[in-house]
């Protein structure tokens, strides 16, 4: 057996092996990107309202958007804010024709981004993560809609939102006084 014979092996080994590496590693991306679509965002969204107490004649709220990380990397998200709109006591429910009909919220209350200073925010993989704007609603609003959006920063384009809509609760009772 001369070095002409191994070196002959050694090519048809690397026929076969290079070939067998192509095709795992084809099923091992499939699988993953494909099937298992870890390159999309796997992100649980929801919208908040929590009403913290009336002082004059606002009531204070905080508006709160709940990103949850599904996945198995982490997402950076941009463009994200929110709008707050109400209804007031007074007025009569009407429907808009851009939004295909649903209730009209025609006062805006509030309208601003979470992100403050930054272009970004990270949610990691397994992160629960909570971002929260604190707004005043005049007393006469009787109800309210968030609508919040977000994009990813991932340059493909996509993007979220997510809405509540809430009854705005009537004046707490005052604490009863006692003389003793």
């Amino acid at each position: 057996m001369d070095i002409k014979y191994w070196a002959t092996v050694a090519e048809l080994i690397q026929h076969v092996i290079t070939p067998g590496a192509l095709i795992v590693g084809g099923i091992w991306a499939y699988r993953r990107y494909i099937v298992e679509e870890s390159n999309y965002p796997h992100i649980e969204t929801s919208a908040e309202i929590s009403f913290i107490g009336q002082q004059g004649d606002v009531w204070i709220v905080e508006v709160i958007a709940v990103l949850t990380n599904k996945g198995k990397v982490p997402h950076k998200v941009q463009k994200f804010g929110f709008d707050l709109a109400a209804i007031y006591a007074d007025e009569i429910v009407d429907v808009s024709k851009k939004h295909d009909g649903q209730v009209n919220f025609p006062h805006r209350v509030a309208k601003a981004s979470f992100l403050g200073d930054f272009e970004y925010y990270t949610v990691g993989p397994s992160l629960v993560a909570k971002y929260s704007y604190v707004a005043r609603v005049p007393k006469k609003a009787t109800f309210l809609i968030l609508h919040c959006s977000f994009n990813y920063a991932d340059g493909r384009g996509f993007s979220h939102s997510m809405e509540k809509t809430v009854r705005v609760p009537h004046k707490p009772p005052e604490a009863a006084h006692s003389n003793h």
